[in-house]
């Protein structure tokens, strides 16, 4: 069979694999009871309508739960206070927007009022320790933007406010809404310093602003237990997504990214475990997958998996750095200090399946001379850069597997650039494999694309598998046993005793999506989609 004709069949058994795939993230469950802010005052002509669409929140919420209706129009609101039970939803057409900024402070009448202290602005629809929250619908949420960000870069004092932010809450879904132009974060779960919140679904959503806003992030997370960010399209002036302190199981998936600084875990970086970006596209955002901390804000944080992603015309397609916001240089001059509780310890990094083209440069992989940034495994990874390669010091454990390679200029230097390697075993020593540092080529490349059939002469249990051994059942007496990658890439292969039945363990391969492909002893072949959870 040919190598096209095999690809085409990844790609529809990732079709499946996508959908079975996603997070278990429990939803809202709200009544259908409508309130509409207009049987509460709300008018298209008003410069307020904050008291109507509270009014409305709170009778819903009173009522056991429902829906707080906003209609097709533009209304202009202040600071919304959510509560229980509500689905907040913006009807097609319908435009919630911001009151302006005004001159500050809320003066004159007509603009944003301040919270009771000058130059400082509650969020816009906040919720804390609620339960069961959404908002949805087809509407959109308008930040009013461009005064706020003009008044901040005149004045970094100013406190501005988020479009949504839930702290500490349980069981809250974004679905469907666009939101655009936020005078500060478009989106935030859970706040810093603050107890944790839960099962968090963003979905279907776009979000966007110029690539020059300040601080604009698209959606950052805080204090959270389970989040689920899938299909959404953002593009903004900072981090598209920032995971920070206490993030944990975190899953990314089918979205897109235009201008910003990519997904983020961090600034602030205390135990952020267990996030998952897959079937992602990054597309002019100044870098695409990015960690950063440093000595006063990082702590175990761990596994960290990327896969099935494609970039193209970003700056830094792969970012991490335990010295935000400024790496010194050279490296190999650096000191080792002590590690204490808030050292970044970045470890368990593993990036699959991706291309990059287009891109400024490899990247930069900069750990501490102290705290060497561990396990950071490219699988699969092809990356084209035009200006530079991959600066990696303070690592141990840099592998780059099946095929990985890395491609610049020959004019621009070497294409895995290590200004901290002395002698292996000192403190500024960076241990890699699979890849000529010269040339970027792979030293790895082991990829063999056998004939795949799809037939219905094989058995795969449990699948999807959620521990490490598979048992593979045919008629036939089974030969080998190889799992291939969606792009071909023969990830492992076992030997069969020519008996009919065989198990398989896969304790070595990570969470995702993967072609079973069977010889039996008749040397015929079959094959079947894997799901490993």
């Amino acid at each position: 069979m040919k190598k096209h004709t095999i690809l085409i069949i990844f790609s529809i058994l990732f079709s499946f694999c996508a959908s079975e795939l996603q997070a278990a993230i429990t939803l809202p469950n709200i009544p259908s009871t409508q309130f509409p802010i207009t049987n509460y005052g709300a008018l298209t002509s008003s410069l307020d309508n904050s008291t109507a669409i509270n009014a409305a929140i709170t009778a819903a919420n009173t009522a056991g739960g429902g829906m707080v209706v906003i209609p097709a129009g533009t209304f202009l609101s202040g600071p919304i206070t959510m509560k229980s039970n509500v689905n907040l939803y913006l009807s097609k057409g319908a435009i919630l927007q911001l009151m302006p900024y005004g001159t500050g402070n809320g003066t004159p009448a007509g603009s944003y009022p301040n919270n009771g202290t000058a130059d400082a602005y509650a969020n816009f629809i906040y919720g804390q320790n609620l339960s069961n929250i959404k908002i949805s619908g087809t509407g959109a949420i308008e930040g009013n933007g461009t005064a706020w960000w003009a008044a901040y870069k005149a004045n970094t004092a100013i406190s501005r406010p988020c479009m949504i932010r839930f702290k500490a809450c349980n069981t809250v879904q974004i679905d469907s809404v666009t939101l655009r132009n936020a005078p500060n974060v478009h989106l935030t779960l859970g706040q810093s310093g603050s107890s944790n919140g839960s099962n968090g679904t963003i979905s279907n959503v776009t979000i966007s602003a110029p690539s020059t806003s300040p601080n604009t992030d698209a959606i950052d997370t805080w204090y959270w237990n389970g989040i689920d960010i899938r299909n959404c399209n953002l593009s903004v002036g900072d981090d598209n997504v920032a995971m920070n302190n206490y993030s944990k199981n975190l899953t990314i998936h089918k979205c897109t990214m235009g201008t910003g600084h990519g997904i983020s875990v961090g600034s602030y970086t205390i135990d952020v475990q267990n996030v998952s970006v897959d079937s992602c596209t990054f597309s002019g955002t100044t870098n695409g997958i990015r960690l950063k901390s440093n000595i006063t804000r990082g702590g175990n944080d761990s596994t960290f998996t990327y896969s099935n992603i494609t970039m193209n015309n970003v700056k830094y397609p792969f970012y991490i750095t335990s010295w935000y916001d400024n790496e010194p240089y050279p490296a190999s001059s650096q000191v080792a200090g002590t590690v204490v509780s808030l050292t970044p310890i970045f470890k368990n990094i593993t990036f699959k399946n991706i291309t990059v083209t287009n891109a400024t440069y490899g990247g930069i992989i900069y750990g501490l001379p102290e705290m060497p940034i561990k396990n950071v495994v490219f699988d699969n990874v092809k990356i084209a850069a035009t200006t530079g390669g991959l600066v990696a010091n303070y690592i141990t454990g840099l592998q780059f597997k099946n095929c990985s390679s890395i491609t610049i200029p020959s004019s621009k230097g070497n294409a895995l650039v290590s200004q901290a390697s002395v002698t292996s075993g000192t403190p500024y020593s960076v241990t890699s494999s699979g890849i000529n540092l010269t040339s970027g080529a792979s030293t790895s490349c082991t990829s063999a694309v056998d004939d795949v059939q799809v037939n219905e002469t094989l058995s795969c249990f449990p699948n999807p598998l959620q521990g490490d051994y598979l048992t593979v059942k045919s008629d036939i007496g089974i030969s080998k046993v190889r799992i291939y990658s969606l792009t071909g890439v023969r990830l492992k292969e076992l030997t069969g005793d020519g008996s009919a039945q065989l198990q398989v363990n896969l304790s070595e391969v990570g969470a995702g999506c993967y072609v079973m492909n069977v010889i039996f002893s008749n040397n015929t072949t079959s094959s079947r989609k894997l799901i490993k959870e």
